[in-house]
């Protein structure tokens, strides 16, 4: 991924995402960039500027990516908040995410594999989901182990370990959400430990999959999911931060996908 206008250009932010197992390509400004990409022999998907940037005028981050040629290019933001019209300023200038500061090593790989996510995939998640410093307890028999949840959703999510269950194991996950902790029976999806299938962009652990969680549950997790989301500036349709209006769609598409495999009401 290319590292764009960071002061320290071949340090700080550079080594900090080597040591999370990217490979960054630092350079001084958009025109070293679009340089640099018509050298590559491979495909970059992602570019990180700085929030406060003077090059992140209107449309100046599409100029670049149309210098991509056929790939596409998600740009992420890092740094401070302004003031409140500065999320729809990065947007104009073409700014996919933002995580504002301060922000920790897990919300770094949080935003970044966001960023380069539908690249990966060719398309959007279902769900809205977010990064969350929220230690849960899981539970498999008569054995309990604490984990870090490093992202949540309301139907499922990546808990950090170092002693993740085996894959297809059914657990109990205790999640102490704000406003109340929720009992949640899940199956382990995938175990990421070290070896030939690790993968390099999530930590040690291992994601669950919530198996029929009540229409209540997920509301709640929806909430919290939202409210992160607003605190980090990291909007999962791709906008350039959480507004209000834009959470109230985060919370209206968990509204639709609820209520009518539940049969039920969802409260407001």
């Amino acid at each position: 991924m290319l590292v764009i206008g960071f002061a320290a250009v071949s340090g700080g932010l550079s080594a900090r995402l080597i040591a999370l197992g990217y490979r960054p390509i630092s350079v001084n400004d958009p025109p070293a960039a679009a340089a640099r990409l018509s050298r590559e022999s491979e495909p970059v998907h992602a570019a990180i500027v700085p929030t406060d940037a003077p090059f992140l005028t209107p449309g100046s981050l599409w100029r670049l990516a149309r210098a991509n040629g056929p790939s596409s290019l998600r740009v992420l933001a890092l740094g401070p908040r302004e003031d409140d019209g500065h999320a729809e300023r990065l947007r104009r200038a073409g700014v996919r995410f933002t995580l504002w500061e301060p922000y920790a090593d897990r919300e770094l790989r949080f935003a970044i594999n966001r960023t380069l996510h539908d690249d990966a995939h060719g398309q959007s998640r279902l769900h809205a989901r977010a990064s969350t410093d929220l230690i849960a307890r899981i539970r498999l028999g008569a054995r309990e182990k604490a984990g870090l949840i490093y992202s949540l959703s309301p139907f499922g999510c990546y808990v950090e370990t170092d002693r993740p269950c085996v894959p297809d194991s059914f657990v109990s996950l205790h999640l102490p959400l704000p406003n109340g902790g929720v009992e949640l029976p899940a199956r382990v999806l995938y175990a990421n430990v070290p070896g030939d299938f690790a993968r390099a962009n999530l930590p040690r652990g291992m994601a669950l999959g919530f198996l029929d969680p009540s229409v209540g549950t997920r509301v709640a997790i929806a909430r919290y999911v939202a409210e992160r989301l607003g605190d980090v500036g990291l909007h999962a349709e791709g906008d350039a931060a959480v507004t209000k209006s834009q959470m109230a769609r985060v919370w209206s598409r968990v509204r639709a996908m609820i209520a009518p495999a539940a049969g039920a009401r969802v409260p407001s």
